[in-house]
């Protein structure tokens, strides 16, 4: 069993200006809760001094470990990085832009303690454009939420927490793995959520742009996307047994029973164009569900790559 209770793993990419608060912040808060600490930072390719300035505060404090990937692969294989290397009882992930401040960590891990298995942040205030950012991002929240078939009121929140059990299962989903958050969600038995302050970046540019976001959503449907042919499966199947009735009933009405004394044309077309699109849906359903198989079968490639650790 590990001595290290806590591991907050912070994602880095060209923060340099964050970097020196971020560290006073954390440790300031980490240092309050008695609890014994490892701060896991990793450079995702930067591109500026953020490197430098992580390695100088790890020669000053050695709680504070660093891990420099060979180039920049995006915030969730730099997080999942973090959880190969996390020591501690307690996972938290948490950014480096200082919208949501460290203070909040105490309340997760509080929450956390209550016998959850995860806990998730929750953005409260005016931290992003609203039709750029916030839209956007509620809209691809509830899109996940059916996908993945577990309510959370803000996937996107990059401040969490959960056991130690939880991260080290991550390690073990490959591609999936760039999806941590609705990865984590599927795999806990008792999720929470804990509401946390969002305030606009003071330093540095965002990471994300809406077409980010929507790049994101769509590499999501290709990792997760089993749930999605499953319900196409069955919605197109119960639509090709509802026209198969529809039509027998109509020609039972027609010859058997001449209520119907005339032909319908429009009734017709429709029983048949709908009996055809539910066969398509069907047959799409199916077709994924086995691509999909294939596609795990054959994903082995690491999402990332380690160049050193500090």
């Amino acid at each position: 069993m590990t001595d290290i209770q806590l591991s907050v793993i912070v994602p880095i990419y060209n923060e340099e200006q964050n970097i020196p608060e971020l560290y006073s912040r954390i440790t300031q808060v980490l240092s309050g809760m008695d609890s014994s600490y490892e701060i896991i930072t990793v450079d995702d390719g930067s591109s500026d001094h953020s490197l430098q300035a992580l390695l100088d505060l790890h020669h000053r404090d050695s709680r504070l470990r660093v891990v420099q990937l060979m180039r920049n692969y995006g915030q969730h294989p730099a997080l999942a990085a973090g959880f190969s290397q996390a020591k501690g009882q307690i996972v938290l992930t948490i950014d480096s832009d200082l919208q949501i401040e460290p203070s909040f960590i105490p309340q997760l891990v509080h929450k956390l303690g209550e016998g959850y298995d995860f806990v998730s942040g929750v953005r409260k205030g005016s931290g992003d454009s609203f039709w750029w950012r916030r839209v956007p991002s509620k809209m691809v929240n509830a899109l996940i939420c059916k996908v993945v078939g577990k309510r959370l009121r803000d996937y996107g929140c990059p401040l969490n927490a959960m056991n130690c059990r939880i991260a080290r299962m991550l390690t073990e989903y490959g591609e999936q793995q760039r999806f941590f958050k609705p990865l984590a969600v599927s795999l806990a038995e008792n999720i929470a959520e804990v509401e946390v302050e969002h305030s606009p970046r003071e330093k540095g540019q965002s990471k994300y742009r809406f077409m980010s976001l929507m790049e994101l959503f769509f590499d999501f449907l290709t990792n997760f996307s089993r749930h999605v042919f499953q319900k196409t499966t069955v919605i197109g199947v119960l639509l090709t047994v509802v026209t198969i009735v529809s039509g027998c009933l109509y020609l039972v009405l027609r010859f058997v029973f001449p209520i119907i004394d005339q032909p319908v044309p429009r009734v017709q077309v429709l029983i048949l164009f709908l009996f055809i699109f539910g066969l398509q849906l069907s047959i799409l359903g199916f077709l994924g569900e086995f691509v999909m198989r294939i596609y795990k079968n054959i994903q082995h490639k690491p999402i990332y790559s380690i160049k050193k650790i500090w």
